[in-house]
């Protein structure tokens, strides 16, 4: 079955340490919720202010989960430091879909997708599925990996630590003018490579329709 989406609006953002800006302030005005948040619901926050579009179904994707939160939980046990409560509230995959429907006082249809390396892939999968029943989605995919010795657990070549896409689609019946061809994007987690490629592609078309076909 294949099923066509059309790119309505997209973004982008990374860095190879730490994103500098991410406008958390003007985005969540609410200081003791601003301070819980954690870097990926940061980056999912700044992507959906990016694009301007809060109150509508949101697929989420993240391969690692928040690893940094975790992290923080190990060292603590590890240390005999008291385990923070909001490290252990902030340590599950949906947590930066909650954060989206917290600050977008969005009640309605979000979900998390991890797959790790196919995590993209598989966010624009269940995308083009519900493009079925939703007029638009926003669909992202995020990864933040920048915590302590994690070069001891590299093993993928990652130097971009953080880094986060989105897109909002829609379905149609219109033709294709995208094919994604499987491109590497060396430095990056393999589990963002398919959003990047979107993403590039979407850039070299400019004001031409953007259309691509999903496999289910």
């Amino acid at each position: 079955m294949q099923i066509n989406l059309e790119i309505v609006q997209y973004a982008h953002i990374e860095d190879a340490q730490k994103i500098a800006n991410l406008n958390e302030k003007s985005i969540v005005t609410d200081m003791m919720l601003r301070r819980r948040l954690t870097r990926n619901a940061r980056i999912a926050l700044y992507l959906t202010d990016q694009i301007g579009s809060w109150d509508i179904p949101i697929v989420i994707g993240n391969a690692y989960g928040e690893v940094n939160e975790t992290f923080e939980i190990l060292r603590a046990i590890a240390t005999g430091e008291t385990v923070s409560p909001t490290a252990f509230q902030n340590s599950v995959h949906n947590t930066p879909a909650s954060y989206l429907s917290i600050v977008g006082k969005n009640k309605g249809y979000i979900t998390t997708v991890s797959d790790l390396y196919e995590t993209a892939r598989s966010v624009l999968r269940v995308g083009a599925v519900k493009s079925l029943t939703y007029e638009k989605l926003l669909l992202i995919v995020s990864d933040s990996i920048d915590f302590e010795r994690v070069d001891e657990l590299n093993r993928c070549g990652v130097n971009i630590m953080e880094c986060g896409v989105a897109f909002l689609v829609r379905q149609t019946e219109k033709q294709a003018t995208i094919t994604l061809t499987q491109k590497s994007y060396p430095g990056y987690s393999p589990s963002v490579w398919p959003m990047l490629e979107l993403f590039e592609h979407a850039m070299e078309l400019g004001e031409e329709e953007k259309i691509i076909a999903i496999e289910i």
